[in-house]
């Protein structure tokens, strides 16, 4: 059989590793860590399970809940029951539109009755069906089209906290085509923006009583746990990865207790983790790998007595950066789920940090849940002290694709095939942050490993 070793244990790895052994591969999937997962995580507070990375993933992408049907998880699979959310912004809480996409309005005169965007700024947006027609072929951020087509007020107050907290980015600096693919999609059917993604809504013909996401009701370490399962003897945790080197038409991965030979290497680690495993191969590769950016986070999952706190008008809301707070989104838990409600406990998790800002690395645990508190005072007036918490840190963890991303992730593809054919990379931070996107990209990998073992032979 042949040999691939899979470096990295999160959902990337496994799902990488569960293909090849599905296919017939010898898999060893290396971990640093203690624990497998990655981001998806899930923890036991106040006897509830709560997910302290993603806590759903989004149904139009179909691989997470292939993987579910595949694991036998999909009969179990639970939807929110509150899809409204809110947004704080100049001091206040608002109603986030009903009718928008990914953050942009689709409907002025609603968006007009909700008094989030002044008159001006409605003026301004609705300017955007006057628009001409333009054509370019160069690569514009996400931030550049929303403030030419719509205004800065939409793009400051609406649109850029809904997709910051997707990436902690900052949409100025992200890329349209590559870091907000589907909005790319929508945008290039009318001159208007609004009428272009009403457009592409309806060639969608998505059922609007669907849910949009799905999540398991013991948390989507759930699903983790199955991959482990099926992955079972070919996992080693505690084992860092030094480098990957050459020995004769092998490799060798170097990790810290062994060295593991391989017919083809699959990095799903962070670009930087996987920049430094690669070094020993070839420079130019690791220095891309390297270059490519990440935001820090942390979340905060507080338990608080129900009987102390009044209950909220949806799944939860975002904060807008202009606000100066540390909160960047609060998931209210116990409204989203339906087997988090009618508990004698309010879940509630709180997520800080963004990209070129990282405050949250300078404050330690107790700091850090003394400042959120005081946040969560003036944002929705909880005010009593929670009687559980948990601090959960991910430093460089969310990467940004900037502008050019796409064509320094095609250098990097060329530069393995041409200086290491047989090692490959995959995960977050090359074709997709979303879990689905994870999903789809180790698959990738996994086919190229096949394709070039298959050559080999």
């Amino acid at each position: 059989m042949r040999k691939v070793v899979v470096v990295g244990g999160g959902i990337s790895g496994l799902s990488a590793a569960y293909q090849l052994v599905s296919t017939g591969f010898d898999v060893t999937v290396l971990e640093a860590s203690s624990s497998i997962g990655g981001k998806v995580s899930t923890i036991e507070i106040g006897g509830a399970p709560i997910d302290t990375g993603p806590d759903a993933f989004l149904v139009r992408e179909p691989e997470m809940k292939e993987l579910c049907s595949s694991l036998g998880l999909a009969d179990e699979l639970v939807a929110p029951v509150s899809r409204s959310a809110k947004i704080w912004v100049d001091g206040r809480m608002y109603a986030l539109p009903k009718s928008q996409f990914l953050g942009i309005p689709l409907d002025l005169n609603e968006l007009s009755s909700l008094g989030l965007i002044s008159p001006e700024g409605i003026a301004r947006a609705q300017n955007d069906f006057s628009a001409e027609a333009e054509s370019s072929d160069e690569e514009e951020s996400v931030g550049s089209l929303i403030r030419r087509r719509l205004g800065d007020e939409v793009m400051d107050k609406l649109v850029a906290p809904l997709l910051g907290g997707i990436n902690a980015g900052d949409p100025d600096k992200i890329s349209l085509s590559s870091g907000v693919p589907y909005l790319a999609a929508a945008a290039g059917l009318d001159a208007s923006l609004i009428r272009s993604i009403q457009k592409f809504v309806r060639i969608s013909d998505r059922d609007p009583t669907a849910p949009i996401f799905l999540t398991h009701p013991m948390g989507l370490g759930k699903v983790v746990d199955a991959l482990v399962t099926e992955l079972e003897g070919r996992i080693v945790v505690n084992e860092f990865v030094d480098s990957v080197l050459t020995e004769g038409n092998k490799w060798v991965v170097v990790g810290q207790k062994s060295n593991y030979e391989a017919d083809s290497v699959i990095l799903t680690t962070p670009s930087f983790v996987s920049a430094s495993i690669v070094k020993s191969i070839n420079d130019n590769v690791a220095t891309l790998l390297a270059s490519i950016r990440y935001a820090t986070m942390a979340f905060v999952v507080f338990a608080f007595p129900s009987k102390e706190i009044q209950p909220f008008d949806g799944s939860g809301f975002l904060v807008a950066k202009s606000e100066g707070l540390l909160m960047t989104a609060c998931s209210w838990s116990s409204s989203k789920w339906e087997h988090l409600r009618n508990r004698d406990l309010t879940f509630l998790r709180v997520s800080a940090g963004r990209f070129n800002d990282d405050r949250v690395l300078h404050l330690d645990d107790e700091e850090l849940i003394s400042t959120l508190l005081k946040e969560l005072s003036i944002t929705v007036d909880i005010r009593v002290a929670p009687e559980e918490s948990r601090v959960i840190r991910w430093p460089r963890s969310f990467p940004q694709y900037e502008l050019g991303h796409s064509l320094k992730v095609e250098k990097i593809q060329k530069l393995l095939r041409d200086k290491a054919p047989g090692v490959f990379v995959a995960g977050a931070a090359f074709n997709g942050l979303g879990l689905s996107a994870c999903i789809r990209d180790a698959k990738v990998s996994a086919q190229r490993v096949e394709e070039y073992l298959g050559a080999a032979n």
